[in-house]
């Protein structure tokens, strides 16, 4: 029966302590050349262990999961600290391992969570600019704009146009010249609807919208009217479209609608 000869075992105890006792260049190029030694054999551990296992989790690249992120890591750390350069103090590659350890786990976090970040995306460029429709699911979300209202960026047939919510709109209006964009010759309109209007009673000219669409909700068919130019400033969203839908509800800055 062989044993391992005793010198060789003193050795390998106080290695470390004779380190220290070089000088500042001998221990860093041992350090380096240590490191390098067991990155290479942790390297070998990590495969082999893979490699035995062939369970999907671990070796399949179609459904790596969390194993493959793992590994990745493991490699990049061994990588980092396999090809440190020579003259560069183990401090200095410590401290790069480190920096990459924290790119590949920002990576991986925010690969984890992209759906709620582009939500939360989402969200915030609906507050910075007010009448970006959000879509969550089959509803769509507007935020409330800075001056109290809620405003929505919707399309007739394939003209954009910017919409007030209005409740209180029996119907449709677009104003003149959102009507011009949209194909209509306002000057050739029959205005023959009264309306009343918060500068008065006037006239509108009864339309009909081949398709009104606000973010992914998009009616056909809708009834419409054409303010007189002047008389509108903006387009409203009223209840010809509100009507159409399956529900609709303000919840505190928030309108939803409900296809």
């Amino acid at each position: 029966m062989s044993s391992v000869p005793q010198s060789s075992s003193l050795t390998f105890h106080i290695w470390p302590v004779l380190l220290f006792l070089w000088d500042d260049k001998q221990r860093d190029r041992a350090m380096i050349a240590w490191v390098r030694r067991w990155s290479v054999i942790g390297a070998a551990l990590t495969f082999g262990t893979a490699a035995m296992a062939q369970t999907p989790d671990v070796v399949s690249i179609d459904n790596s999961g969390p194993m493959t992120v793992k590994l990745v890591i493991i490699i990049a750390v061994f990588a980092v600290l396999l090809f440190a350069a020579r003259h560069v103090r183990i401090g200095e590659v410590l401290r790069t391992a480190a920096i990459w350890i924290s790119i590949f786990v920002l990576v991986i976090v925010g690969y984890t969570y992209r759906y709620q970040l582009e939500l939360v995306g989402r969200d915030v460029m609906s507050v910075l600019m007010p009448g970006t429709p959000i879509a969550r699911g089959e509803s769509v979300t507007v935020h409330r704009a800075f001056r109290g209202q809620f405003v929505l960026d919707g399309y007739v047939d394939d003209t954009p146009v910017t919409f007030l919510f209005d409740t209180g709109a029996s119907t449709v209006v677009l104003s003149a010249a959102d009507a011009r964009r949209a194909g209509f010759n306002a000057e050739r309109l029959d205005y023959r609807i009264p309306v009343m209007t918060a500068k008065g009673m006037t006239t509108v000219a009864p339309v009909r919208l081949d398709s009104l669409t606000i973010g992914n909700i998009s009616v056909d068919n809708v009834q419409a009217a054409v303010a007189r130019p002047g008389d509108l400033d903006s387009s409203l969203l009223g209840m010809t479209f509100l009507n159409r839908l399956d529900g609709y509800e303000v919840r505190r800055d928030r309108l939803v609608l409900n296809p």
